[in-house]
This record gives C-alpha cells, sequence and structure tokens, in this order.
C-alpha cells in the first residue's frame, strides 16, 4: 500500500504574498494624494505625553504599526491596527486577506469569517497588478478564506454549503493535501457513502477517511481502510490508532497485531502495554478517551482534521501556517484533543506568553488537556522568572490531579531554582506514582533526577540513574554524554566513556560539549595531540563557555604551551558566573597562582 507523504508550504507562501501586498496597496493608495496633507495630519495630531505614544491615525502609521506587530508576531495587535484602515484601504483583497489571516491567528473567528467573505465574493482580481511570483499565493490565499468559510459553516451545521467551499478551492496545495483530509468527514455528516479507496492518499487523509466512515456506522468501508491502514508502515502512534479501532469494533486478532508493532517501534509504550495485557487476559481494554473523540460527530472530526494537519506543519517547521490551521480548528470546535496545547505552544515559541496564557487557560478542569495546560503555565511562570507562581501552580495540580508528570514538571520547576533536595523529592513522587517504573514518556526523569543527584554529591545513584536512562534511550546523546564525561573527570572507565562519546558524537556532530566531553577523554588518556584537537573545536562551536575555555587551558599545559593556557583560563575566569561557577573559578585561581609561581622561580 503506497500510502504518500506530501510536503508543502501553504499560508506561509500566502503570508510573503501578504507581507508585499500591504506595502503595495499603501503605495498605491497614498501616491495620487498631495504630500502636504499628510504633513497636516501628522502635525494636527493631539500631542501625547511621553510614554503614551501611539501611530498617527492615517494608513502610513497603521500599516507602519501593523508590519512592526506583525514581525514581533503579536497578531491581536497588528489585527487591531489594521482593523482602523480606511474603508478604502479595507475594501482592497490583497489586505483584506492579511486581516483575515491575523484575525484568525489572533482567535478571532467572527471577525476572520467576515474578511473571507468580503474576499470570496469580491469582483476584484489583484493579480494583474502584483509582481511575478505572488499570483498563486495570493489565489492561495483566497482559497484559504474559502476554507474559513467552511469552518463557519461547518459549526452552523450547514454541512452542504461547507462542501461547496471546500470543492470550490484551486490551489493544487490545498486540492491534493487539505481537501481529502476533511471531504470524507463532511459526505459522513450527509449521509453520503465514504469513499473506501486509499490509494494515492497520505496517512492522514486515510486515517480521517476511516474514522468518519466508522462513525456514520459505514462498516464496510471503515474495515477496508483500516485493513489498509494496517498493511502500511506505521509508526507508533499510528499503529495505536489502529488498534484503538479495532477494539473498539471488536476486531481484537487484528488489535494484537497492530498493539505488536506499536510496542516494536516503542517497547517502553506503558500505555500499549497495559492494552496488549488486557487482550492476553480475554478483556476488553479501556481505551484512553482521547481515541474516541472522533465518535461526537461531523464537528468533531472535522476540528481534529484542523488539528492534524496543523501538527504535521509544525513537524515540518511551518509554525505560523500551524497556527493558522491549528485556530480554523478551534473556530469549529475548541474541546479537540491537544488542539488549544499546540496554539500555545507555537506562541511559546513565538515568546507571546500573554497570548499563550489565553490559549492554556481556554481548557477546562473537565477537558483532557487540564493537565498539560497547567503544566504548560507552570512552564510560562518559570519562563517569567516566577517560579514560586510555577510551583504554586504545580502544588495544587499535585492535589488535584496527582501523577507522575506533574510531579515530574515540580521538579524541574526547583532544580531549575537550584534546589537539587526538593527536586530529588519530587522525582521521587513521579517514580513511585509511576508504580516505580515511569513510562517512556517520562524516562527522563532517570537523566533529570541523576543530575540533580550529581549536584548533591550523590554520585553512586546517580550514576545508577544514568544507566536506566540509557535502558530507555540508548541512542540519546546527551545521556551518553553525561555520563561518559563524569566518568572522565572521575578518570574511570576511560575507554567505556571514550566508545560513548564516540557515539554520542555520531549523532551530534556539532555538540560543542559532546566535543569538549571527547577531547576531554583523551586528556585524561594522555593523548593530549587529540585532545587539544578536540577541545579547539568545542571553543569554537562555543567560545564563551568557561568550562570549555578552562580545559583547553589545561590541554594547552600539558602539551607544554603555557602563554596559551594562560590565555584560555583567564579567557574562563571573564566568562564565569561567580555563583554558578564559584567551584571552577577557585580552581583556574589555584592555576594562575600556581603557573605565575613557576614561572618566577624560573
Amino acid at each position: 500500500m503506497d500510502f504518500k507523504r506530501f510536503s508543502y508550504v501553504i499560508v506561509l507562501a500566502a503570508l510573503a504574498f501578504l507581507g508585499y501586498a500591504v506595502h503595495d496597496t499603501r503605495t498605491r493608495t497614498e501616491e495620487g494624494q498631495e504630500r502636504p496633507n499628510a504633513i497636516v495630519s501628522y502635525v494636527t495630531q493631539p500631542q501625547k505625553p511621553k510614554g503614551q505614544w501611539v501611530p498617527n491615525e492615517t494608513v502610513t502609521g497603521n500599516i507602519l504599526a501593523a508590519n512592526f506587530a506583525q514581525g514581533q508576531r503579536d497578531w491581536a495587535q497588528a489585527n487591531l491596527y489594521l482593523d482602523k484602515l480606511s474603508t478604502t484601504m479595507a475594501s482592497d483583497t490583497s489586505t483584506t486577506l492579511r486581516m483575515m489571516l491575523l484575525a484568525l491567528s489572533a482567535g478571532q473567528f467572527d471577525r476572520a469569517a467576515e474578511y473571507a467573505q468580503r474576499i470570496t465574493s469580491s469582483k476584484q482580481d489583484t493579480d494583474a497588478s502584483l509582481p511575478e511570483g505572488t499570483m498563486d499565493a495570493a489565489a492561495d490565499g483566497r482559497d484559504l478564506a474559502a476554507l474559513v468559510l467552511m469552518a463557519q459553516a461547518v459549526r452552523a451545521g450547514n454541512l452542504e454549503a461547507a462542501e461547496q467551499k471546500l470543492l470550490s478551492i484551486q490551489s493544487m496545495a490545498l486540492k491534493a493535501f487539505v481537501q481529502p483530509v476533511i471531504h470524507g468527514w463532511l459526505k459522513a455528516g450527509q449521509k453520503k457513502p465514504v469513499d473506501s479507496t486509499v490509494e494515492g492518499l497520505s496517512l492522514l487523509q486515510a486515517l480521517h477517511r476511516g474514522l468518519a466512515a466508522e462513525w456514520a456506522t459505514q462498516k464496510e468501508t471503515a474495515n477496508k481502510v483500516f485493513d489498509s491502514l494496517a498493511r502500511a508502515p506505521l509508526t507508533a502512534t499510528g499503529a495505536m490508532m489502529v488498534a484503538a479501532y479495532d477494539i473498539r469494533n471488536s476486531r481484537m486478532d487484528e488489535a494484537r497485531a497492530a498493539l505488536t508493532e506499536a510496542l516494536r517501534q516503542n517497547p517502553m509504550d506503558q500505555e500499549a502495554k497495559k492494552i496488549q495485557d488486557a487482550l492476553s487476559q480475554g478483556q476488553t481494554p479501556a481505551l484512553p478517551p482521547e481515541f474516541s473523540y472522533h465518535l461526537k460527530g461531523v464537528t468533531a472530526g472535522i476540528a481534529m482534521a484542523f488539528r492534524d494537519l496543523a501538527q504535521m506543519m509544525m513537524t515540518d517547521g511551518a509554525g505560523e501556517s500551524a497556527l493558522i490551521f491549528a485556530q480554523m480548528g478551534r473556530s469549529v470546535r475548541n474541546d479537540v484533543p491537544a488542539l488549544a496545547i499546540i496554539v500555545g505552544n507555537i506562541f511559546m515559541e513565538q515568546k507571546r506568553y500573554d497570548e499563550a496564557v489565553l490559549a492554556f487557560q481556554s481548557v477546562s478542569t473537565a477537558d483532557i488537556d487540564y493537565v498539560d495546560a497547567q503544566i504548560r503555565l507552570s512552564e510560562i511562570a518559570v519562563e517569567r522568572g516566577n517560579n514560586e507562581a510555577a510551583i504554586e501552580i504545580l502544588e495544587s495540580l499535585m492535589k488535584s490531579n496527582p501523577s507522575p508528570r506533574v510531579a515530574y514538571a515540580l521538579g524541574e520547576v526547583y532544580r531549575a531554582g537550584q534546589d537539587n533536595k526538593k527536586a530529588v523529592s519530587a522525582y521521587d513522587q513521579a517514580i513511585n506514582a509511576a508504580g516505580g517504573t515511569p513510562d517512556d514518556s517520562l524516562w527522563s526523569v532517570y537523566f533529570v533526577r541523576a543530575m540533580a543527584l550529581d549536584e548533591l554529591g550523590e554520585w553512586d545513584k546517580a550514576e545508577s540513574d544514568l544507566k536506566k536512562a540509557l535502558q530507555y534511550r540508548p541512542d540519546n546523546p546527551h545521556v551518553l554524554n553525561y555520563l561518559a564525561y563524569t566518568w572522565a573527570d572521575r578518570n574511570i572507565n576511560l575507554i567505556q566513556a571514550r566508545d560513548m562519546l564516540l557515539k554520542a558524537l555520531s549523532l551530534a556532530p556539532a555538540d560543542p560539549y559532546i566535543t569538549d566531553s571527547l577531547g576531554w577523554v583523551y586528556y585524561r588518556q594522555g593523548d593530549t595531540t587529540q585532545a587539544v584537537i578536540l577541545l579547539e573545536r568545542a571553543v569554537s562551536l562555543k567560545p564563551y563557555d568557561p568550562t570549555l575555555n578552562d580545559h583547553l587551558g589545561d590541554a594547552y599545559e600539558k602539551a607544554g604551551r603555557h602563554l596559551e593556557a594562560r590565555y584560555q583560563w583567564r579567557r574562563a575566569l571573564d566568562y564565569a558566573d561567580a555563583v554558578k561557577d564559584e567551584k571552577l573559578i577557585l580552581s583556574i585561581k589555584e592555576k594562575l597562582a600556581y603557573d605565575q609561581k613557576d614561572v618566577q622561580e624560573k
């Protein structure tokens, strides 16, 4: 079965076009005006007190402010300034398109739909005035307007109108990638037969076709689609989706086969193990509620489709595109598992913390994602330097929703605040709450507890945790590096440490810390030439790290390059933090003092 993996950049092309469109519209709108009018408009503006400046209320002022806000990814402010544009400007199709996308990004769904309606009903054709290369983006933008109106029609329950909007799309990218994901749901909602053919479809498209058929009780079609999926190369997540379908429909033999594949790819998946154990005991496993969310109906299925499209765009590194599609999903239905989390995560990546907070706070206590949302809120508090607020959020969450993940997050906050004793206690709670064995999603609890224990001087316990972490992630370069470096620093297990670091460096060849660790192993083994080569490379990759400069100084000293050694040690002192690097500073000062004494004696 040949399932395709589509690659695309849909909305980003439209946004690039919009950046041109606003500049071009300003030029065309204003070039017939007399410049003195603009000057008078500025001079006669009421003077604002210092600290309260706002752009002058002209087309140019609002466009410049909107451009700046968009550059800062402040979608709400960008939309606010664009909304102040004159009626003449707003009637320009390209500007209206930009306003629609910004309103959608800011979660202003009704306003986005108003702009979309204006775009699709406009007779104006601006393509002829666009430079070569932007015409396709303009067409994609109009098709995005059709998608916005389709989402609005779905929310209103008008599936016939929604299908018309979906089928009106002309963009090849949208037709090839987006249309098949959603069309099956619109057919199912209108009691039309869902197509069982999956040839030429992506995994995502085939999956939603099968889910739509299942909800519509078109059992033969659903079985055909999921049988085809089971024969295709699947990710662990995809195999779990197939297994969940089989369990819901009492196809237990097929479910066992799908679970075997899921566990082959992800042996530490405790959820899959629990379901498999229930099946082996002749029981019908209880599935997590997110596996059955699509059975709530067409709005649920289409909102899920937008969510899955957004997730794929995030995987492709298209964050702005993902935000547009995730917000379209929220405009249809806002309780879709993971949808608000996706939006909030995008805002967090863009450091738009106020918007991220609003997204996470929109998740109610009854929602599947409530714990995730609260953990994200605690992470934002830490980013803003308010560890106390983060601890308060997580301690409250531990009382209402105790779980390994919450305890783990609490430990991370304590460790960020250098309170390693409380961090270890929280990590202990995480492991105990998991029955002594965290599932695959929490494997890193051993890694972070090891770091906290190491800081507390409890190396034997730390080493044991690092070895457990490697059982979960034997190819994780950072776990390999941490254990191997600590061995090298203690001058033990050097051959094993070298082999581990060679493996880690093959996995992350440009990592300065792994490069430094391998150089440090060679230093400990007495291979000064190889140590200098690697340590020089590490410092070139991260020039301002005090530990890396200190190590290079030691290697130079051992190689008889005394002046260069002193230079590197002094560099290390310049870059060291007085609190965090206190031990390192004392060590370097001792080396410099000893080196100076040796020079004087000679």
